[in-house]
């Protein structure tokens, strides 16, 4: 089963932080003009700064959304063990090691804090996808369905 692309979003913290930046960037470049006026035309202002930040967000969460369903379409499925987990905030990485092809690899993934993230600890085992030619490329399987999904 394919994660949706708001589980995606609600799982990735870097999708996260794109997916809400980029109408953040795009009203904050598009009422700046108007709350704070400045010399030239509020366009100028929403193209020259507002578009690149706006088109860097689009970038990073299609690279982030694509990265995932690419790992879940062509993926080596491998269980896993988690190694290491750092929450602050809202936001965390989780480590993780998983052998492949016969050999050990370690990986980590920036994490949003959601239920199935607390609900990992240390040592516990995890079904992983893993880019069947990048060593360290990999994904926990596990975080991107709802409690209960297969």
């Amino acid at each position: 089963m394919r994660p949706s692309l708001l589980g995606i979003v609600n799982t990735d913290w870097p999708a996260l932080f794109a997916a809400i930046g980029l109408p953040m960037i795009l009203v904050i470049a598009a009422l700046y003009p108007h709350v704070f006026p400045v010399a030239g035309s509020q366009w100028a202002l929403l193209l020259e700064v507002g578009l690149p930040l706006a088109l860097a967000c689009a970038g990073l969460l299609m690279w982030r959304c694509l990265r995932v369903l690419a790992l879940f379409r062509s993926g080596v499925p491998s269980t896993g063990r988690i190694t290491q987990i750092q929450l602050a905030k809202d936001r965390g990485r989780i480590d993780f090691s998983y052998e492949l092809n016969g050999s050990s690899h370690r990986s980590w993934q920036p994490v949003h804090q959601t239920r199935q993230v607390l609900a990992l600890e240390t040592g516990q085992a995890v079904q992983v996808l893993a880019h069947p030619r990048k060593a360290g490329v990999a994904i926990i399987k596990d975080l991107f369905h709802k409690s209960g999904d297969a």
